[in-house]
């Protein structure tokens, strides 16, 4: 196994061409263009247009699937957003069980990039691209020919050989787009799974931080002291009694 094929089965991407692949696509579209323009239907001019219509019919459906496909996917990116928000803050308020806060964050990243990854290649699919199509301009010119079904389904088919590749290439992020996906699902469950995991292999509750401690402040009242007794003004104060001494007896 290659290292492309490494990166790709880990992280799916669209692998640009190189030279040789580029000149030898390029080449065979020149064939293809040419071939369209020099063949000859003989007398079978109408089974020709309808095969020819039926193929541009085919193509324009493909967009169409793969349009609709982007626009779900999106929708589904859409719900997966409050989920990863919601777990983010769950773990990061040490609301979880034994699974090392190191293990949460590398799996909540790969799958933030995975979900990330989708929406880029499902906005790439619905961007608009520049695909040719047989008008009402075409049909006028076909018209004032000597052989107006003939360059018709001419003009048909080199619409929908020339458009072929932006339309593969929507197809394309399509398809990353579901890998992409289905490696973000992977991840969320395995993020689900890091808890029990951790508790199958043993491992207790994760140490969680005590909570502050809360001082309350008693506020007592005190009882009220007794009104304090203040001696009276000096001049104010009786005078002690003093005890006379006893009389002497007089004898008669």
């Amino acid at each position: 196994m290659n290292v492309g094929r490494a990166i790709d089965l880990i992280f799916p991407y669209i692998e640009k061409p190189t030279p040789d692949e580029q000149a030898k696509h390029e080449e065979r579209e020149r064939s293809d263009i040419a071939a369209i323009k020099a063949v000859d239907w003989g007398g079978n001019n109408e089974r020709a247009l309808d095969e020819a219509q039926r193929v541009f019919s085919a193509e324009i459906e493909r967009v169409r699937t793969a349009e609709s496909k982007a626009t779900t996917y999106l929708a589904v990116l859409a719900a997966l957003v409050p989920v990863i928000i919601t777990l983010q803050a769950a773990y990061w308020e040490k609301k979880a069980g034994p699974a090392p806060d190191v293990a949460r964050l590398i799996v909540l990243v790969v799958a933030t990039i995975y979900v990330a990854a989708a929406g880029y290649h499902a906005f790439k699919a619905l961007q608009v691209s520049v695909r040719q199509r047989v008008g009402d301009a075409e049909v006028a010119a076909a018209w004032q020919t000597p052989k107006p079904l003939h360059k018709l389904t001419r003009d048909t088919l080199l619409a929908t050989r020339r458009s072929r590749d932006a339309i593969n290439a929507k197809i394309t992020r399509i398809l990353v787009t579901h890998q992409h996906l289905l490696r973000a699902f992977g991840a969320f469950v395995l993020l689900l799974l890091l808890d029990p995991l951790f508790y199958a292999m043993g491992f207790s509750n994760a140490r969680q931080e005590p909570p502050p401690e809360k001082v309350v402040a008693v506020e007592r009242e005190q009882p009220a002291a007794p009104p304090r007794m203040t001696s009276p003004p000096f001049h104010l104060r009786e005078p002690p009694i003093r005890r006379s001494q006893a009389a002497p007896t007089v004898g008669h």
